[in-house]
């Protein structure tokens, strides 16, 4: 007979106790890994030259948005009402290297068509977007075609040119036409500007404003106003005088000899040319870029300038809103 002392008696319980029914029951499943943390509204992305920061509007289920802001060198708040359409989609924009919210690298020649392009294909990357819609509005208009023609059209839908130049010397041909609403003296000062050089005399720029008032934005509301006084803010005018030139109707920067209307052909993407009632970019313009295209459609903005996210952004996703669903099926 084995003699039990107290310490023996406790280990005795304790084995008994370990080896009971109730401990031989299956072991609980281990917890649930954590919910991976909701998709940030926003961040930075590193591209040649520095960073460039996004925001994301929405997070519907349907193919996301990329948008893509004009100038060269304008921010691009004035898209901003794009983000109406983030109910059915994501709806991304970012700031072009140089303007905005994105770094401000003061190196001229980071500012091509090449490293744009570049750029937009690290973005898309970086965003993971392996389909998506582009919509380019002005500039973006170039910069989307230039993308797909130089990088293909893989895993794009279609395509949205809002205020699209195709061809410079046609806009620069319809925007002097539009000069002539303008009064004698302020188009004396545009020709005498042209002459001189002196882009930043007083007519010249009393000119510019008068000229941005009917074609550009004629008629901010309450809401847009402020979106469209912040890409102002943001504007790069080292970009955009370089790229562009001066002003919408002295188109002297490096993308004066630009033209891709006979190219339009090649892209077999639905396309979207969507123009303002008085843009600067013309109905007409958008109609022949249309019919230019494998699949392109235009559309009118009625009472719009250039800047149709400003002057009508309801009417404008309405009809993005549309192609887009005609586009999916």
């Amino acid at each position: 007979m084995i003699k039990l002392t107290r310490r023996t008696a406790l280990v005795s319980a304790i084995a008994l106790a370990a080896c009971s029914p109730a401990d031989n029951k299956p072991a609980a499943p281990p917890p649930a890994p954590p919910a991976p943390p909701p998709k940030p509204n926003e961040g930075k992305i590193a591209v040649e030259g520095g960073n460039v920061a996004w925001r994301r509007f929405g997070d519907g289920p349907k193919t996301p948005l990329l948008c893509l802001h004009g100038g060269p060198g304008v921010a691009s708040d004035y898209l901003d009402p794009l983000g109406g359409l983030g109910d059915e989609r994501a709806v991304y924009i970012y700031d072009q290297l140089g303007c905005g919210r994105s770094e401000r690298p003061t190196d001229p020649k980071l500012w091509t068509i090449e490293r744009f392009v570049a750029e937009l294909a690290t973005v898309r990357k970086e965003l993971e977007l392996s389909e998506v819609h582009l919509l380019g509005q002005s500039w973006g208009t170039m910069l989307a075609v230039e993308y797909l023609l130089r990088n293909g059209e893989a895993g794009v839908k279609s395509a949205v040119l809002a205020g699209p130049v195709m061809s410079v010397s046609r806009y620069a041909k319809d925007t002097k036409e539009m000069l002539k609403e303008l009064s004698p003296e302020q188009r004396k000062a545009v020709a005498d500007a042209e002459k001189s050089g002196k882009f930043d005399a007083p007519g010249y720029l009393a000119a510019n404003d008068a000229f941005s008032a009917k074609h550009l934005a004629r008629s901010p509301s309450p809401e847009t106003a402020p979106l469209l006084e912040k890409s102002m803010a943001g504007i790069n005018q080292d970009i955009y005088v370089l790229m562009n030139g001066p002003s919408e109707f002295s188109t002297l920067g490096t993308l004066k000899s630009y033209e891709r209307v006979a190219d339009l052909k090649k892209l077999s993407l639905p396309i979207l040319f969507l123009s303002g009632e008085f843009d600067t970019a013309t109905p007409a313009a958008a109609r022949d870029y249309a019919a230019a295209a494998q699949h392109g459609e235009a559309v009118t903005i009625a009472g719009a300038a250039h800047l149709t996210t400003i002057d009508q952004p309801q009417a404008t996703n309405e009809a993005v809103r549309a192609f887009l669903h005609k586009v999916e099926g």
